[in-house]
């Protein structure tokens, strides 16, 4: 193979790989200066949510543009987007993909922010921004990962004073494994709201909106179309501004929207009562709830356990009818491998990795059948569980 086709053939898998995690962006002959810049960028999923996250015809800047895929979003839905993206090479490919995708009220900027410099600060301030997104690097100059917020560039905790002078929200992107705990003390007198965000059952990224003189409201979940916002003042959660549907609907499954029961027309409905869904007695023929890791992370809703079925709660799991409810001792393991010589199996709360377990049961990976080592009100247990149909 010459140089010229390893090249294409590289770019061929860019393209894909760029055209799944983005898909409206597909046939639109993008350029992708680097696989590192696909990787960080935001999927079209979690890019749209955002974008909901923003009353119509506000002016948006993007300090950490990257490969665009937030500015994009905000783009649709803003009167103006202000993008910054201090690599040169990535900022002239954007300007081109920007183009070739028809976004026509974006300004373009390669500025350094940081609290020792000033320029940007000006150039901001002359935009006027009434929203200030920001998804800090998590790496250090020496590529090493960096975990607290004012180690990540920019450092979001120095600059927050003089964000919040320049627009009134902020919104901060952090990694889905930042402790929810550490954000609010980093940020408190910020942090106004914490969005734990996932998708496909994964949790894809943290939201931090941060305001003046802020006290925290509480933590928002979302995944896969619902929206779980908790007030103790309402029956009915609050919930962001509906994004357009003219947004890709058929790509935006993370959209917010108002709390309708028409699932006809892309718009979900939002649970009322996650924390009234009690675990009930254990029982053969009941079912176990495995939480999303979106939920996991957010601490809303009930843990891994045996429940009746309920269709809010589904939106933010997973349900398995129970086979066996057995008690967690070497014997049991042991009769397991030649009951079910095929079963994907999982531990949580218990002295195993999933992987221990698994050669403990001598069982094969896959089939319809679950096998879990949970602890069910301070009990360990084995459950063997079957998929819902």
């Amino acid at each position: 193979m010459s140089l010229a086709e390893e090249i294409g053939r590289i770019d061929a898998q860019a393209r894909r790989k760029l055209e799944k995690k983005l898909p409206s962006w597909a046939g639109a002959g993008l350029t992708v200066p680097s696989s590192l810049n696909l990787e960080q960028c935001s999927s079209e999923q979690t890019a749209l949510y955002k974008a909901g996250l923003i009353e119509p015809g506000r002016r948006v800047a993007d300090l950490t543009g990257g490969l665009g895929a937030d500015s994009w979003a905000f783009s649709m839905r803003a009167a103006a987007v202000w993008y910054n993206e201090r690599d040169s090479v990535l900022l002239e490919a954007v300007k081109c993909n920007f183009e070739a995708l028809g976004v026509g009220n974006a300004e373009f900027c390669g500025y350094h922010v940081s609290q020792s410099s000033d320029d940007w600060k000006e150039s901001l301030k002359a935009f006027g921004p009434d929203v200030i997104y920001l998804d800090p690097a998590r790496r250090n100059s020496a590529g090493r990962k960096v975990f607290l917020l004012e180690d990540c560039s920019p450092d979001v905790v120095g600059l927050m004073p003089d964000l919040l002078a320049l627009a009134p929200l902020v919104i901060v992107k952090v990694s889905p494994m930042a402790d929810l705990t550490m954000l609010r003390r980093r940020l408190e007198g910020f942090l106004s709201e914490l969005h734990v965000v996932g998708s496909s059952g994964e949790c894809k990224e943290i939201l931090c909106l941060c305001r003046r003189n802020a006290s925290f409201d509480g933590i928002v979940l979302a995944e896969d179309g619902f929206v779980f916002r908790p007030d103790s003042g309402s029956t009915a959660p609050k919930v962001p501004p509906e994004t357009s549907a003219s947004l890709h609907p058929s790509h935006c499954p993370l959209r917010p929207a108002g709390p309708s029961r028409s699932h006809g027309h892309g718009r979900p409905w939002f649970p009322e009562t996650l924390s009234a869904s009690v675990p009930t007695e254990s029982g053969l023929g009941e079912l176990l709830f495995v939480p999303s890791a979106a939920m996991v992370k957010s601490g809303l809703g009930p843990g891994m356990c045996l429940m009746g079925y309920d269709d809010e709660l589904a939106h933010f799991g997973k349900y398995w009818q129970l086979i066996e409810n057995l008690p967690f001792a070497s014997s049991v393991l042991k009769s397991l491998g030649k009951r079910y010589p095929q079963a994907d199996v999982t531990a949580r709360g218990v002295p195993l990795s999933s992987e221990q377990l698994r050669a403990k049961i001598k069982t094969k990976p896959g089939g319809s059948v679950h096998i879990f080592a949970i602890v069910l009100k301070g009990e360990r247990r084995i459950l063997v569980c079957k998929q819902m149909l």
